[in-house]
């Protein structure tokens, strides 16, 4: 099969060269089946990590931690099934979804949405479950409160916002500019370039950047779920006494630590959501959808930003 294999680990986005190379198709032990990878999304974990983000990443490997694709071996029951997932530490710690096959455990598979498309499909699996686990499973979000999504024109940024309105939340975007305020609202949002309202959640994709306002914005009883520190921007200040007092929680977000079986409980729901059309997929389009021998240029693009617009390959 073609795959893209990282041998070495670059020092710069300008020195990335990805190639596909032919590899052994893997082949499903018991409890596994072989899927076919249709569409699989890049995101910046993966850019990061082939660029040496993570240092305990082994080598060589398979990039890549989402897919959607078709069960071509397995069980009878689920051969022929459209099928969507995304791997924690796939692709870093073990080999991942930019191949044209990959093996999972049956008991992982989770179906794609039946009025998604693989493309499309492919496209939705780690900017949502990663808002997903951090404003239902840990921020555990309920109806009527007020939630701040910090870079809601971002891929978890609108995932997040699609899954406040889902449910039943009150969800503003947080954005730099007063054209982002307006391209926000052109999608239905709420949107401010200010912290001059208080939160029930904040959803914090920045780190310490404009730390303190973020405290203040937080209402009694509120939670913060922190999904990025980017180096330089790690450390911040707290008030323990204001705090406790306030009876406020801060959540760390690191979806890594769920494998495709975990991460299948988040996409069940989700899939619920698709379907009944509360959901709005992310954006796809021609210009963010490489194939797999154009991988280095799908990188790049990750890595300089394509407006909210999710960056895919389509493998088959």
């Amino acid at each position: 099969m073609k795959a893209l294999v990282l041998n070495t680990h670059f020092s710069s986005l300008e020195e990335l060269d990805l190639q596909a190379s032919e590899v052994p198709t893997p082949t499903p032990q018991k409890g596994e089946c072989l899927v076919e990878v249709h569409v699989s999304g890049v995101n910046p974990s993966d850019a990061l990590g082939a660029l040496g983000y993570f240092s305990h990443a082994h080598l060589p490997r398979i990039p890549g931690r989402d897919f959607a694709g078709v069960v071509i071996k397995g069980s009878p029951d689920i051969v022929g099934k459209k099928v969507w997932g995304t791997g924690g530490a796939a692709g870093i710690d073990t080999n991942g979804c930019h191949a044209e096959y990959l093996t999972l455990p049956e008991s992982s598979l989770s179906e794609i949405p039946n009025n998604l498309s693989p493309a499309e499909a492919g496209a939705q699996t780690l900017p949502y479950a990663t808002a997903y686990y951090s404003l239902v499973s840990r921020a555990q979000i309920k109806p009527n409160e007020e939630v701040l999504v910090i870079g809601g024109l971002g891929q978890v940024g609108r995932a997040a916002l699609s899954i406040c309105k889902w449910k039943h939340c009150l969800p503003t975007a947080l954005v730099r500019t007063q054209k982002d305020v307006a391209d926000a609202k052109k999608l239905g949002w709420s949107a401010t370039t200010t912290f001059d309202h208080k939160y029930d959640v904040i959803l914090n994709t920045i780190g310490n950047v404009h730390w303190q306002p973020q405290i203040d914005s937080l209402k009694k009883f509120g939670r913060m779920a922190v999904i990025a520190a980017p180096e330089g921007k790690r450390e911040a200040p707290l008030n323990l006494f204001h705090f406790y007092r306030a009876n406020q929680e801060i959540c760390g977000i690191n979806t890594i630590d769920f494998n495709f079986e975990e991460n299948k409980t988040f996409l069940a729901d989700l899939k619920e959501g698709f379907e009944s059309k509360k959901l709005t997929p992310l954006p796809i389009s021609k210009e963010t959808t490489f194939s797999l021998s154009k991988a280095t240029e799908a990188y790049q693009a990750v890595l300089r930003g394509t407006k909210g617009k999710r960056v895919i390959l389509s493998i088959r």
